[in-house]
């Protein structure tokens, strides 16, 4: 079988069709659901984009493979295989249509390239080239030249792919006619301003890419996040341009798609506006769908947890390739034949605006603070949201059940230190990268 590892970056799983959501973003994306499977509650264990996409290529939590830091200053282990690596070795071709090791700060992401027999950058930092978003057309032109390349090359497996896409990451510039479907107000009438104003990530934003909008006339939020979703709708109209090219080129019975995100996007939950830095739902609950003709059924759902560190161990297996001892996560393959039945707890970090920690089961979350944060919470504090009765994590239960935090605290430090094996903690090694000043 192809592979094809699909990213989004900034995705919530919670504004796509296929995740309930109504406003109608992601029709093609919730096509290629349709003819595979949806996990509802896959997890990022860590954020935001580096140690995310390092734990999707190494299948091992961040605190094993240390990259804890967007932009940080800790390069991933030369001992340490890389998922293209993997499967190079066993007779694919490689190929990544992606930026994350020539964009930003190359000394410090090269491992993104590692294993590739082609890479192909689609240029820019990150996501801005000259005030210009690298856009899922642009990303589109070059993954169609890359697919006809590997099926000339065609190794004696076929090929892997890895093909990134950044449209909903902020600044949100969608196409006009994509913003026309989800909104129809007075961009001049709200308070944007306002609420941003009361935080110290509020006021940078203000300073920087929202501030130009203020400065334009734009003053409702609603305006914004309704451009977040334009976004979508625009990457999702690419990526059906690319389902079609699988078909037109005959592989759609030969390939394995894989479609996730490495973080979500805060809209103002928690008064964190269009950025990933928290521990909360909305940042950390991915998307996840495999298709996977020959062996996985149409519509199937499944609920249970799982995360990004079980993406690496499905691919190798489908590949018929053994998964390393060193892998922290498991075959999503035995969760849809019944021999595992997900995680009951998962330990999540992050470490670049801020250092936190959580634990998520499936009925609680419980956040720590490590180091004073930028919203004014000291280090120590802990939230505890009910996810059953409180979704949206609205109200922090901590003061009112203090010996169920006490007891899920004690369960997320024997977690983290089983992981960590009780040394070289890198949340406290390692400062936050990209302090909020």
């Amino acid at each position: 079988m192809n592979i094809i590892l699909v990213a989004i970056d900034t995705l919530r799983a919670d504004h796509l069709g296929c995740y309930g959501y109504a406003k109608g973003t992601s029709p093609n994306i919730d096509r290629l659901a349709e003819d595979g499977a949806v996990f509802e509650n896959c997890f990022a264990v860590g954020i935001p984009t580096h140690p995310a996409y390092t734990t999707i290529m190494t299948g091992m939590h961040p605190l094993i493979h240390r990259i804890v830091c967007h932009a940080g200053n800790v390069n991933l282990s030369p001992t340490i295989t890389m998922l293209p690596e993997y499967l190079s070795k066993h007779g694919y071709v490689t190929i990544a249509v992606d930026n994350l090791a020539t964009a930003e700060r190359i000394a410090r992401a090269g491992w993104f390239a590692r294993g590739y027999r082609y890479y192909f950058s689609t240029g820019g930092i990150t996501v801005i080239s000259q005030g210009v978003k690298i856009n899922a057309e642009v990303v589109n032109k070059t993954a169609f030249e890359a697919l006809e390349l590997a099926l000339k090359k065609g190794g004696d497996k076929g090929f892997f792919m890895f093909i990134h896409y950044w449209d909903p990451h902020a600044p949100y510039l969608p196409p006009r006619r994509y913003l026309g479907k989800f909104y129809n107000g007075d961009p001049s009438k709200g308070d944007v301003e306002d609420r941003l104003g009361k935080t110290l990530w509020g006021r940078l934003l203000l300073n920087g890419w929202i501030g130009e909008l203020v400065r334009s006339g734009i003053r409702d939020k609603s305006y914004i996040d309704a451009s977040y979703d334009a976004e979508i709708a625009y990457v999702d109209e690419r990526i059906g341009e690319m389902l079609t090219r699988i078909d037109e080129l005959g592989l759609t019975d030969d390939t394995v798609i894989v479609l996730t995100a490495d973080h979500g996007e805060g809209l103002g939950e928690h008064e964190i506006y269009y950025d990933h830095h928290g521990l909360y739902e909305w940042d950390v609950k991915v998307p996840l769908i495999i298709r996977y003709p020959s062996r996985i059924p149409k519509s199937v759902r499944i609920k249970a947890m799982v995360s990004h560190m079980d993406i690496m161990p499905t691919l190798l297996e489908i590949a018929g390739v053994q998964i390393s001892e060193k892998v922290s996560g498991n075959s999503l393959l035995s969760l849809l034949d019944g021999e595992w039945s997900g995680y009951s707890m998962l330990c999540m970090v992050e470490n670049t605006r801020m250092t936190k920690r959580a634990l998520r089961t499936e009925e609680w979350k419980l956040i720590e603070t490590l180091r004073p944060d930028i919203y004014g919470k000291p280090a120590g504090y802990i939230e505890l949201y009910d996810l059953k009765k409180d979704p949206m994590e609205t109200k922090n239960i901590a003061d009112l059940n203090e010996d169920l935090a006490l007891q899920l605290l004690g369960r997320m430090e024997k977690l983290y230190r089983f992981i960590t094996g009780g040394v070289n903690d890198p949340l406290v090694e390692q400062e936050i990268s990209l302090p909020v000043k």
